[in-house]
């Protein structure tokens, strides 16, 4: 009986384990915590890494809704983490944060850019810094862009990848992209599958109807050009240090919750007519076969949009939705570019 509650013991203690990951050697400014913070009543989890703390402080937030994931960038793109001090979030309903939010009710965009808006202060408070650098991916993106719009001041530059432009428009041409694709292919079960799905997804089945649109898009290249599944995505998750097994074990939970509360209302998200000016630094990177986010969106939304501080579109040839899957080192060059011409500009001002 010892023995049995011993062993219990044990795989208690490894089920619920978590911390962060190894830095880098670094200096004595090194930064490497995995912690929880209060955003307006809910705890929350963050991560705060980089070699050195005098390094300008870089936000990510996670696409989704509800797809979280503390050790993206640390894995995918570990050199930024010399140039940043890269702080990572899982927001309210998701992974690490999703036992913290156990109502839905609070699931919702002006929520989360509230959250954000809280994160972010507290950020520049305890880092010491009066703006930071903010890269949003997917869903990440339309809060980004609410929040540079909202508090430009809090912002030294703003990073979209896979930007969100408008909800129905995108969803529409996703569904011609893949059911052209099934045609072009003879596809039949492809065809039999997508026929009566409504972009609108406004039907009672629309989170079904939903994922099997998401299922063919994944075959058809239009999210990875270097994948065609996403195991990677879970072998990641199972690895990452930053989650317990019971915590990794929930996850498909909170991302499917988070995002059949908050979907209908991204549906409605349009920033082509809401957002047609930024005024602080704002920089594309688009995913050459991104039929996610689809990429014509992103370009014309960027043609049209004004930014008086700065603007620019990168192109990433060899990627679709997933840049930072297919094409890790090329996306860190060019964050790292950011910095590097941000830094320009202020010295030149002054």
């Amino acid at each position: 009986m010892l023995f049995l509650l011993l062993f219990i013991s044990v795989v208690v203690v490894l089920a619920c384990w978590s911390g962060p990951a190894p830095l880098a050697p670094g200096g004595a400014e090194s930064i490497n915590t995995l912690e929880q913070i209060e955003l307006n009543g809910v705890k929350q989890w963050i991560s705060i890494r980089g070699r050195d703390t005098r390094n300008p402080v870089l936000l990510f937030l996670h696409g989704g809704p509800g797809s979280a994931n503390l050790a993206l960038l640390r894995t995918q793109c570990p050199q930024l983490e010399d140039h940043f001090v890269v702080v990572n979030w899982d927001q309210r309903g998701a992974g690490k944060t999703f036992a913290s939010t156990l109502n839905t009710d609070s699931l919702s965009v002006e929520q989360m850019i509230q959250d954000a808006h809280q994160l972010v202060t507290h950020l520049k408070s305890r880092l010491g810094v009066g703006k930071i650098y903010l890269m949003g991916f997917s869903w990440g993106t339309a809060l980004g862009l609410s929040l540079v719009d909202r508090y430009p001041e809090d912002f030294q530059a703003y990073i979209s990848v896979s930007q969100e432009v408008n909800g129905r428009e995108a969803e529409r041409l996703s569904l011609d992209y893949v059911r052209q694709k099934a045609r072009e292919t003879h596809n039949a079960q492809a065809l039999h599958e997508l026929e009566g799905i409504d972009p609108a997804y406004e039907s009672a089945n629309w989170f079904d109807q939903l994922m099997t649109q998401r299922k063919w898009l994944l075959t058809f290249g239009g999210v990875y050009r270097t994948r065609t599944s996403y195991t990677h995505e879970v072998r990641l998750l199972l690895k990452s240090r930053e989650y317990s097994l019971a915590e990794s074990a929930l996850w498909p939970l909170g991302s499917a919750r988070s995002l059949r509360r908050m979907w209908p209302e991204l549906m409605q998200l349009d920033f082509s007519q809401t957002v047609r000016q930024v005024r602080v630094p704002i920089y594309f990177f688009v995913g050459r076969h991104d039929m996610n986010t689809p990429y014509p969106l992103i370009e014309k939304y960027y043609d049209h949009l004004s930014a008086p501080a700065d603007k620019g579109l990168v192109w990433f040839e060899d990627s679709a939705h997933s840049i930072l899957i297919d094409q890790p080192d090329k996306i860190a060059q060019e964050i790292i570019e950011v910095k590097q011409k941000q830094s320009r500009v202020h010295i030149a001002s002054r």
